[in-house]
């Protein structure tokens, strides 16, 4: 079943001497934030933060947080994930997925299981699914249709097709 809760931010750095904070946002509308207050600071739920976006800059967003006035307290919420209820956002298209119902995930290749899903990677150039084969390092894999084939949340499986000379020498 997936987490009740979807990581959607992180606090990334102090801002200014306001309180004001840098977020590295991973959703796909940085308007949506204020639909999502408040923000959990566990993946449990056990604390919020209430968020104002202010404006864009080079790599993230400044953001006032409810109750932040000062730099040093701004600075003391770095690294701080920020989840919301998966209940907020919308449900995905067909064929589209949030990265992380397909962590854990299990990969097959003609039915017979090459790994696991560790992590799903975006450099600029796409999704790239980061498997962990039962042995060796992990490798990655562009989450496309030449490579993908069926994607089953319910039964956490992706059926893939591996380029040959992928796995060679590892």
């Amino acid at each position: 079943m997936p987490s009740p809760r979807i990581l959607i931010a992180e606090i990334a750095a102090a801002h200014g001497i306001k309180g004001f904070v840098k977020l590295t946002y991973f959703g796909e509308d940085i308007r949506d934030t204020e639909d999502y207050n408040p923000f959990f600071t566990t993946e449990s739920g056990a604390n919020t933060l209430v968020l104002q976006v202010k404006n864009a800059i080079k790599g993230g967003y400044v953001a006032a947080i409810d109750g932040i006035t000062d730099r040093t307290q701004a600075e003391a919420l770095r690294g701080t994930r920020l989840y919301i209820e998966r209940s907020k956002l919308k449900q995905p298209e067909e064929n589209e997925y949030y990265h992380t119902d397909l962590v854990g995930c299990v990969v097959l290749e003609n039915n017979i299981e090459i790994g696991k899903v560790i992590a799903v990677d975006d450099f600029g150039a796409g999704a790239l699914l980061d498997i962990r084969p039962a042995s060796g390092s992990s490798f990655y894999l562009p989450f496309k249709g030449d490579f993908v084939g069926t994607v089953d949340i319910a039964a956490k499986t992706i059926h893939v097709s591996i380029p040959d000379g992928l796995l060679e020498g590892r």
